[in-house]
């Protein structure tokens, strides 16, 4: 078996001593490379076996915790999908019935249908204006994409949607690797991790991103968790992986760990 950094493999080892785990793992850029066209986005074949193979152990939870909506995360993964996904950065939560008393998805109010109108307005004149630019419509946001534009474009594109958004009081902007989101959920990553902890009263978690958005996962994490940047740059995170391409030889190391 490839091995894993010596410090990353010995807290992984601590991680996995632990009863009853939550491994939870961001798609795009972690599970999937990172592609032009978000619908071609596939996980790594191996890594969606293995994170299977994860969620079969005893004591073991696998949850998918992704930007992307629900809808959207099932047109690019393979069945079985995982019994926990979290959709939207945690506007979507799709859980076993067992617990499903547990979710209950509100409905926008007129309120907030109103300002994601509004909001989805100012983000069309924004992409209209710049070649290769595009709009992502989500249940309760709108996504700028500009990974396809040139890169001063899809800069020029990103301040002035900001620069639009930022006096809409109740949207959040959310940005990410070449995207912006502008949602009217306030809720994220870190919020969807600690929800999942407490549901499933497990004793550490695992969470693997590459975004800034799954900074707010990292953060949330306690002593007992354990977090993995895919990829480099400033994160709070206290571990890393290089790309998606090595998550296959961490997720491994873990079934070895728990047999």
């Amino acid at each position: 078996m490839p091995e894993l950094d010596p410090e990353l493999h010995a807290a992984l080892s601590g991680f996995a001593a632990h009863q009853k785990i939550l491994v939870a793992l961001d798609f795009d850029g972690t599970m999937s490379p990172i592609v032009d066209r978000p619908e071609d986005a596939r996980p790594l074949p191996e890594s969606a076996e293995l994170f299977e193979q994860l969620r079969q152990l005893p004591g073991v939870f696998a949850a998918l915790v992704s930007g992307r909506n629900l809808a959207s995360l099932a047109q690019v993964y393979p069945e079985p999908m995982p019994e926990f996904c979290i959709g939207s950065h945690g506007a979507e939560r799709q859980v076993p019935e067992t617990f499903k008393a547990s979710w209950v998805e509100k409905p926008l109010s007129a309120e907030q249908k109103n300002l994601l109108a509004q909001v989805t307005a100012e983000l069309a004149v924004v992409a209209d204006r710049h070649a290769e630019v595009s709009l992502e419509y989500k249940p309760s946001a709108t996504v700028l994409h500009v990974r396809r534009a040139a890169p001063q474009a899809g800069a020029a594109a990103l301040h002035e949607a900001k620069t639009a958004l930022q006096p809409l009081a109740g949207v959040k902007l959310l940005e990410g690797k070449a995207v912006l989101e502008a949602s009217v959920h306030q809720g994220d990553k870190g919020e969807s991790l600690s929800w999942l902890k407490h549901l499933l009263q497990v004793d550490a978690v695992l969470f693997i991103g590459d975004d800034v958005t799954d900074e707010n996962g990292f953060k949330v994490l306690d002593s007992t968790d354990l977090g993995v940047k895919v990829g480099s740059g400033p994160t709070a995170a206290t571990h890393h992986i290089a790309s998606p391409q090595d998550l296959p030889v961490l997720l491994q190391n873990l079934i070895s760990m728990r047999h």
